[in-house]
């Protein structure tokens, strides 16, 4: 009896203290951004404009999260290329129909609100290479397929141009290919190949090189290329340990490139300071933790992939911004998930949170889940 108890009571916490708890870290983390971005523009003639915006889309979040998270993860297994498709073909479409904000076309225009589709594919993207690697035997045929389906994704995500999430994609087929098992030593090839395509990247796109010559030497030239490296290191040294408080950050709001987006992490900082910062650090590795014991639990390795691949991905998008922020990468264009503006960004890091919590989720398989994920992760 007692061991039936048991039972009873670890099912109990892997189907609803974990999920519980993953809506009420992704929920801290929303409201803080909302504070954030309110923080970021609070001298604007609209102080509250953006983050009322923001909380209505968390509100949307959280609603497409609990119903991502209701629908069975064996119909997304089994309707993953369709999934694909529906969000892959907007990808593509925006090149023509979308409007162009900061020199790159990747929006579609809905009067006062905007689309990005290269964020709201992301979960799809992920679950359409978990469902490739879940075919494919052997390592180099899974890589050779799993390269094949990132480029097709990756062309027209270079074509608005938006490198800060080519760098996104990139890694997400990276993470599911190492996680199912793959070698590293196939590693060698993208690394290989994208020598041509930087040089390519830097003749055609001169800004690139111009970030990368501020990035290593802001000082050579602080008003030009090393300006956002610059704003970077004053905001963040206007911050300190314990920062201005809520509503002075006159660094953010006047100086700062995009410090409601782009920025967000040291717009943060200077407002709250060093330790203040540390709980969101800290939060995005409670993600991860809660992802990885999620995937401990999952009851196929096509489960685990998923939620691993996809706990990845939205973790380095956020380190990666951190990294930016704090000056150890040159400045791109990648959000701060739950934190920078942007409703696509927090739709998408939701609805892929949901997803998660479908996969971590028993349910009675039809032995098309189990059998087209056998042996995945071997």
């Amino acid at each position: 009896m007692r061991e039936e108890n048991s039972e009873v009571g670890m099912d109990f916490r892997g189907t609803v203290t974990f999920p519980l708890f993953v809506h009420a870290v992704l929920l801290l983390l929303g409201l803080w951004g909302c504070l954030a971005i309110y923080n970021a523009t609070v001298y604007s003639n609209a102080p509250f404009h953006f983050a009322l915006r923001q909380f209505i889309w968390l509100i949307i979040g959280f609603a497409c999260m609990f119903c991502a998270s209701k629908i069975p993860f064996s119909q997304y297994m089994k309707h993953a290329p369709w999934l694909a498709a529906a969000f892959f073909i907007p990808l593509v479409l925006v090149l023509f129909l979308g409007v162009r904000i900061n020199g790159m076309r990747g929006w579609y225009a809905f009067g006062s609100v905007f689309i990005q589709p290269s964020e709201m594919a992301k979960p799809f993207y992920i679950l359409v290479l978990c469902w490739i690697s879940s075919l494919s035997a052997g390592s180099l045929k899974k890589f050779m397929l799993l390269m094949m389906m990132a480029l097709v994704w990756l062309l027209p995500v270079a074509a608005q141009p938006d490198f800060g999430t080519v760098i996104i994609y990139v890694f997400g087929m990276l993470a599911v290919y190492l996680i199912s098992g793959g070698s590293y030593l196939m590693l060698v090839f993208p690394f290989l190949a994208a020598i041509p395509a930087s040089i390519w990247v830097i003749l055609e796109k001169p800004y690139v090189l111009m970030r990368l010559k501020g990035f290593i030497d802001p000082m050579a030239d602080p008003t030009g290329s090393g300006w956002h490296i610059m704003q970077f290191h004053y905001t963040l040294a206007r911050g300190g340990f314990f920062g201005v408080n809520w509503g002075n950050c006159l660094w953010a709001n006047s100086y700062l490139p995009l410090s409601y987006s782009d920025s967000a992490f040291a717009s943060l900082t200077e407002a709250i300071g060093f330790i203040g910062v540390l709980p969101v650090i800290f939060g995005f590795s409670l993600f991860a933790y809660v992802g990885y014991r999620l995937a401990e639990r999952a009851d196929s390795d096509f489960r685990r992939l998923f939620i691993c691949s996809m706990t990845a991905m939205i973790t380095f998008q956020a380190f990666v911004h951190i990294s930016v922020n704090v000056g150890l990468m040159p400045p791109t264009g990648i959000t701060l998930p739950m934190f920078s503006y942007g409703g696509s960004s927090l739709v998408s890091t939701m609805l892929g949170a949901g997803i998660i919590l479908s996969a971590a989720k028993k349910e009675p398989e039809n032995g098309h889940g189990r059998d087209q994920a056998s042996g995945l992760m071997n």
